[in-house]
């Protein structure tokens, strides 16, 4: 069961798709997978979540209080604006087929206060026999709620390839572009006009195509897969027979947009806006964008432009002096990032002082990259970047183009450690076989303003970081640790001049791959995996504490929160190993992903989450998120408002206190697991002595450990100390005496 007092909040689902701004330039509507959002242009942080039962494949506004969605399940809803926000009014489904795309416009029939639309479906159809031709058809939903079918188009177009306006059907298939013309009474076909734009003399690599079209009143825009832009002037009464005007100043199939005067604005990979103006030869550029333009869309009297970045971001910009109008506040997250920082900051960034874990610059934020070179600071709660820090100090770089056998060359950051005072970052050459490179930045006051101290080029296979986390060890607070798949364990000491490294210090355990390392604790101590062993040094002077047999290949190694116990992943279970008395304390057999933080130690499995005991291994409590979890992270935003932020399969969802001011407590699932067995019994639930059964809950039943019993066998100096035999003394004496048969 789900606790009514926690939400489950999609912070990113798919790329932004179908911008649209209101009337008045004053709202932005935009979609992403189910969710439709509404922003204000004015105020960036404000932002409604409209949830919808299937993919929203367009939006429009009727006013700037009204809104219409469709849905890829063929349902259209209306929206009006009132105290709360945009709440549905109506809500119909119109068709049983896919919704492929949707375009409206204002009836022709009504006044120019009227508030009704005339919207356009492209309806996929199933082909009633092997032997057909499997079409699309363009239907339209009248002012009175009438849909009829208009007429078929091919079903090998896509949604960008098709755009109907003012009762023109556009289409483009491979290098043709169809244009229909409509009557405005019946819908009767009028004129069919077509065009075949030449190839182009391309060599190798996948044909070209037309990728975009868009029109405008009697302006119609097509660009080609080779950086060409067609322009028709007269499509009403000639449809694309007519001569056109054409551009080539892209290097690749781009985004376009054409205004009501016939202006086309151009963008896509290049990171530039460019405007095209009747009578100039060359454009009117605004360059160097933030990101590789992904979206398009104009306002209705074409003095405003909407851009969707790579990276997730929302520009709008003012066409009249092209500058950048308005930033609109999101969470970016760009698909072409490595985004493996979100795996490694769960423990990393927060330090320990005397009054628990936290870390004095950012305590409730979560780090996770940008877009390429960049990380981010962001807020679970809100799902907004609050600050970026640019580690690679390369410029933007064009997008991906390997569609048309373009490959872009760039670094990424693979992964970070932080202290107070430190950022230790490692970047990765992505599609190009290059070295990794190390840097050190110096923290001047919060966690962006930084200064780069070196920038070491290291081998590929340098993957791996770690720093001591506590402030308080000032012994061993600059010195920073990397670790290398094929076994190579390097320290570094920082200073805030320099970083050298001391080769007296480097390591290679019997040249085993390393699988994962720890940070470094208190008192100088950290571990690394090597397939089945987990080794314990001393950064001191590098010399093996102990190793840990695990006899399975371990996945990952962290430390609780008290710096004693020892949290390892194995690809068939989790082991608890005090690193003080060098005893495994308990072992589950059971393959779960772990999260060591300073909110606690967390294990997943599937779509539950369930929270346990570092010392002990209970279970405290469990959630369940709607979808298999990957990757978590869990953030304490105040006093017991815990947020759980999961990387799955569907996109980074959060679950959060419905009211993040209050304090909410998960529900406890009760599931037959290994972990959910070793939860606390229920109150409520009563047992029985004459009870044989073991499917039931159980207390946690220690496994046995000789070596734990030949510690009293020796001399009185070698005994372990009472802050560790006091509390297992307690511990068993409350426990219950054991059901045995």
């Amino acid at each position: 069961m789900e606790n009514a007092e926690r939400i489950e909040v999609t912070l990113v689902d798919q790329p932004y798709s179908n911008l649209v701004i209101s009337p008045n330039n004053g709202l932005l509507s935009v979609t992403t997978g189910t969710l439709c959002e509404i922003r204000d242009l004015e105020k960036s942080t404000s932002r409604q979540l409209l949830k919808h039962d299937s993919n929203v494949v367009a939006a429009f506004f009727q006013s700037e209080n009204r809104l219409v969605t469709v849905t890829e399940n063929g349902e259209v809803s209306e929206f009006e604006s009132g105290e709360r926000g945009f709440e549905k009014k109506t809500s119909k489904r119109v068709t049983a087929f896919p919704v492929v795309c949707a375009f409206a416009q204002k009836s022709t029939y009504s006044s120019d206060d009227s508030k009704d639309l005339e919207i356009w479906l492209v309806v996929e159809k199933s082909a009633t026999s092997s032997k057909d031709q499997k079409t699309y058809d363009v239907c339209v939903i009248g002012a009175n709620g009438s849909f009829f079918k208009v007429l078929e188009i091919p079903s090998d177009c896509r949604k960008e390839q098709i755009s109907i306006q003012n009762r023109v059907v556009s289409y483009a298939h491979n290098l043709d572009v169809h244009s229909i013309v409509l009557k405005e009474v019946d819908f009767s076909v009028i004129k069919e006009t077509k065009f075949t734009a030449k190839d182009g003399g391309h060599e190798g690599g996948p044909p070209h195509e037309i990728e975009h079209l868009a029109s405008n009143g009697n302006y119609l825009v097509a660009a080609i897969s080779d950086g060409r832009i067609l322009q028709w002037s007269n499509l009403r009464s000639a449809g694309v027979s007519d001569t056109h005007h054409r551009i080539h100043w892209h290097k690749v199939g781009i985004h376009v947009a054409v205004t009501q005067f016939g202006n086309v604005l151009s963008a896509g990979a290049e990171c530039v806006l460019a405007r095209h103006s009747k009578g100039q030869k060359e454009p009117t550029k605004l360059p160097r964008l933030a990101a590789p333009v992904t979206g398009l869309v104009l306002s209705d009297d074409s003095s405003t432009c909407a851009l969707v970045m790579e990276d997730n971001s929302i520009h709008t910009v003012l066409l009249a002096t092209m500058a950048i109008k308005s930033l609109v506040s999101t969470l970016e997250y760009c698909p072409r990032s490595l985004n493996t920082v979100f795996c490694r900051l769960g423990l990393l960034y927060f330090e320990k002082t005397q009054s628990g874990m936290l870390d004095p610059l950012r305590p409730r934020d979560i780090v996770m990259n940008g877009k390429p070179g960049h990380i981010q600071w962001f807020d679970a709660a809100t799902a907004y970047t609050l600050s970026k820090m640019h580690v690679t100090l390369e410029n933007t770089i064009d997008g991906d183009m390997s569609s048309r056998g373009i490959k872009c060359a760039f670094r990424d950051v693979l992964t970070v450690a932080f202290t107070q005072k430190l950022v230790a970052t490692i970047e990765k050459f992505v599609n190009f076989d290059g070295e990794n490179h190390l840097r050190f930045w110096k923290r001047k006051g919060n966690a962006t303003d930084t200064a780069l101290v070196a920038s070491i080029a290291v081998p590929k296979d340098v993957v791996m970081v770690a720093t001591c986390q506590t402030p308080a060890a000032s012994r061993f607070v600059n010195t920073i640790i990397t670790a290398s798949t094929s076994g190579t364990l390097s320290v570094w000491d920082y200073t805030e001049k320099e970083v050298r490294e001391d080769m007296e210090r480097s390591r290679n355990w019997q040249e085993t791959e390393i699988r994962d390392i720890s940070m470094i604790q208190a008192d100088g101590k950290f571990v690394s995996a090597h397939g089945q062993h987990a080794v314990l040094w001393s950064v001191k002077n590098m010399k093996i504490i102990d190793v840990l047999s695990c006899d399975d290949d371990i996945l990952k190694v962290s430390f609780a929160a008290d710096e004693r116990h020892l949290i390892i992943s194995t690809k068939k279970g989790v082991i608890c190993w005090d690193t003080l008395c060098l005893l495994v304390v308990w072992r589950i057999q059971q393959r779960v992903g772990i999260h060591v933080g300073y909110t606690g130690c967390y294990a997943f499995d599937g779509p539950q989450v369930m929270k346990f005991d570092a010392e002990s291994g209970r279970v405290l409590e469990t959630l369940q998120f709607s979808t298999p979890v990957e990757e978590l992270i869990v953030v304490e935003k105040r006093q017991n408002a815990i947020v759980y932020v999961a990387k799955t399969a569907k996109g980074i969802l959060c679950n959060r206190p419905r009211n993040i001011k209050k304090s909410g407590k998960s529900a406890t699932i009760d599931l037959k697991t290994p972990f959910a067995q070793l939860a606390r019994q229920n109150s409520s639930s009563t047992t029985t002595p004459k009870s044989t059964s073991s499917s039931g809950d159980q207390q946690f039943v220690r496994q046995p450990r000789p070596e734990a019993a030949r510690l009293f066998s020796g001399p009185v100096y070698q005994l372990p100390p009472i802050s560790f035999i006091a509390p297992l003394f307690i511990e068993k004496s409350l426990l219950p005496s054991p059901v045995r048969s």
